[in-house]
Parts: C-alpha cells; structure tokens; sequence
C-alpha cells in the first residue's frame, strides 16, 4: 500500500476497531491522523463525524473512516458536507463499488453490525481500491453540485 493519509473518529461504541484500525494502518505504512475520541467514555458520535469532515475540508487527499455503534449517525453527519462521500459499508462488495463508481472518501462501519475481520477487510479494500471516473465521474459532480456545509 501507498503512503496515503487516513482519517479516523469514532465514538466509545466504535473505539476499540478504531484503535485496531490505527496499529493495522500504521504497520501498512499509512499516516495516521486521529480526530477522537481517544478513550472508550461516552461520547456523541456525530462530533467525531464533523470532525473528520472538517480535517477533509482542509486536506482532501485524505481518506476517512468513521466508526461507531450502527453506523447511522456518523454516515448521515458526514454526508451532510458537501466534499464528502460517506459510504455506509456491511461487506467488501459494498466498499469495493462505493470506491470504484462513487469515489467514496470516507468509509463507514458500524462496529456492532459487522465482526473484526469482515471490518478489516472493508478497511484493506477501501484502501486499495481505485474510482473508476469516465462516466462515474459526472455522478459525483452531481452528488457536490446538491451543496451542504
């Protein structure tokens, strides 16, 4: 894997797979740039959603992750900015077409729908796997013309 950037937040249900995800990152070589919460205390995860949002804002050849109980909160938070393309994933097939024909820029898990491993392995293919462009292209020109924050 290539030196990319990774974004992660969470909240205290998705804290123990984000810090899984930060050692898996980090031995793969990624730079890590960690927006909390930095304990498992209870936490509201839509903070952690803008968070990522706003460090994408600024540097948006970063990738994201965002991980808490469902997934629900943190995929329509993060969906609510415009440069953002939050994909709510359950499998790598969901991951693997949300990158190649939506450009997904953030990855989206919900730590107690899906297990550890099906969980790294959406991170390895989300990480790995290239947008396709051409005709996807004008699908996410769409998705940012609709505006948000």
């Amino acid at each position: 894997m290539s030196q990319k950037t990774v974004s992660l937040g969470s909240d205290h249900r998705g804290f123990p797979l984000k810090s899984l995800f930060i050692n898996a990152l980090k031995e793969k070589g990624f730079q890590i740039v960690d927006v909390g919460p930095f304990s498992d205390a209870r936490c509201d995860a839509g903070d952690f959603a803008q968070k990522l949002a706003l460090d994408l804002r600024e540097h948006p050849d970063h990738y994201g992750v965002l991980i808490c109980g469902t997934g629900q909160v943190m995929a329509m938070t993060a969906n609510r900015y415009r440069h953002i393309r939050a994909a709510l994933c359950t499998n790598t097939t969901m991951v693997r077409l949300a990158r190649q024909h939506n450009n997904a820029n953030v990855l989206v898990l919900g730590a107690h729908i899906i297990g550890q491993e099906v969980a790294l392995d959406c991170l390895d293919v989300f990480m790995t796997t290239d947008f396709l462009g051409d005709r996807y292209a004008a699908r996410c020109d769409k998705l940012t013309s609709l505006g948000g924050l």
